[in-house]
């Protein structure tokens, strides 16, 4: 393997400028806070472009590109990335990427709906090399396993393009055209709500996650609105990632499943309490989260859905809720947190893992099956990204993924924004609507920083 060290700097988002023009370039982006003390979810940053293999969705079958032919296959996507994957090994590194898989699979992958999708159900390349920031140690290397023939050639362009990290004027310019604007009013949530609480009390399900679209129309260059959007929201799960005619925008806070090929972590969020305006508020908020039994009853059947899911994969008895209801601290949010653990199959593997536990419960609802029939029943959109994930298969084997909340679409300079709660027996109409709002609140306060710029 080939590792050269490159310069350490925080804002990573220097790196990604530089090979931003690439095809299929993607941001893996911690977005690391020099101002805040150290956390383990925010130490690295991945930056690739250019796969050697391209996997995408060909209306219900995959499309595999690799050396200029295309070849169909009628699998599912993550059978058929797994096979790609198979001829690539690497040592196991204490990297959390070498090279390898990287993309998005949407909410609707494993999900038959009417709904028409705005962006393919997936797209996920292979990647021969990668710039790995690890911001703990203060170190940045350029790495690849060289799978491919030409990745050398790269490598020599590459360290070439990253000898000058000084950055050059940024002639662009990004522009927000009109308010942002719901497809679900008060009224239509209202008895999208008052539905729920029907199904709910018949027994259909537990918890249902219901979730609302907005768009707005731009002028300009997304990525100026990401690097905004990042300053501001400051999660560990973030990405920015360029496709052939979209961009994804992810400023998750919430890690899916986390696997090194034994060992394997879930970690969901469900509770979420806005923040004060002053450090009382504050306080009061958090300790309202704290001691909130719904949220808590909330987070719990989410654990125990999650639980069952990885269980399909880990070994008879070695899931273990290890942490429950920690309450972790955002930038605009107080959100509860649960860490569950367990050991992977020795007759499984990474990718069957996640297929079998996909979307994530959290944002679906429990019981899984029935919750997603009625959020297909009574949602105006699909969610395509949102509720989704951004997914990191290495070639030495580990698994990495978010659950795209706090994320966004850009395609035919419109920008499509989600945001969603979960709802049960105990739920109240007005708290779960101005939680909805509550989310948006660090993608509100950056498209409020561009709409200062334009006059209606």
């Amino acid at each position: 393997m080939v590792s050269l060290d490159l310069p350490y700097i925080s804002n990573s988002a220097i790196y990604f400028e530089k090979i931003r023009t690439f095809d299929w370039p993607i941001f893996l982006d911690s977005c690391y806070q020099e101002s805040l003390e150290l956390n383990p979810l925010s130490r690295y940053d991945i930056i690739t472009a250019a796969p050697i293999i391209k996997i995408l969705d060909n209306n219900g079958s995959v499309n595999v590109i690799k050396n200029g032919e295309v070849k169909q296959k009628n699998n599912h996507p993550l059978n058929v990335l797994d096979e790609e994957m198979a001829p690539f090994k690497a040592n196991k590194s204490n990297l959390p990427f070498v090279g390898g898989a990287l993309g998005y699979l949407s909410y609707e992958l494993n999900d038959i709906s009417s709904k028409k999708n705005l962006i393919p159900k997936f797209m996920v390349g292979i990647y021969d090399w990668a710039v790995v920031v690890d911001h703990h140690k203060k170190t940045t290397s350029l790495v690849s396993c060289c799978h491919d023939s030409s990745t050398k050639d790269l490598i020599d362009q590459l360290t070439h393009i990253f000898s000058d990290l000084s950055q050059v004027e940024d002639l662009s310019e990004f522009h927000i055209l009109n308010p942002l604007s719901s497809d679900t009013s008060f009224e239509d949530y209202k008895q999208q709500f008052q539905k729920v609480q029907e199904y709910l009390k018949a027994g259909d399900c537990y918890q249902v996650n219901l979730s609302i679209k907005y768009e707005l129309n731009t002028f300009g260059d997304i990525w100026l609105f990401y690097k905004k959007f990042r300053s501001i929201n400051q999660s560990p799960f973030m990405s920015f990632m360029k496709f052939d005619d979209f961009e994804i925008l992810s400023g998750s806070p919430e890690q899916f499943i986390h696997s090194d090929g034994y060992d394997v972590t879930a970690r969901p969020i469900k509770g979420t309490q806005s923040r004060g305006l002053n450090l009382k508020e504050d306080i009061d908020k958090k300790n309202l989260l704290i001691n909130s039994k719904k949220d808590q009853a909330e987070n719990l059947m989410i654990v125990d859905l999650l639980r069952n899911d990885l269980g399909k994969n880990c070994e008879i008895g070695s899931i273990e809720a290890k942490k429950l209801f920690e309450v972790e601290q955002y930038p605009n949010v107080f959100h509860l947190v649960s860490t569950i653990k367990g050991k992977l199959k020795k007759n499984s593997n990474n990718y069957q893992l996640l297929k079998d536990a996909y979307p994530g419960g959290s944002v679906t609802g429990a019981p899984k099956k029935r919750s997603m029939e009625i959020i297909d029943e009574l949602e105006n959109h699909s969610r395509d990204f949102y509720c989704g994930s951004n997914i990191l298969f290495s070639f030495d084997s580990s698994l990495n993924s978010n659950i795209a909340i706090r994320s966004m679409i850009h395609k035919d300079h419109k920008l499509s924004v989600y945001s969603g709660g979960g709802l049960t027996i105990s739920s109240n109409l007005e708290d779960e609507y101005n939680e909805i709002s509550d989310k948006l609140g660090n993608i509100k306060r950056t498209i409020n920083f561009f709409e200062k710029k334009h006059d209606y």
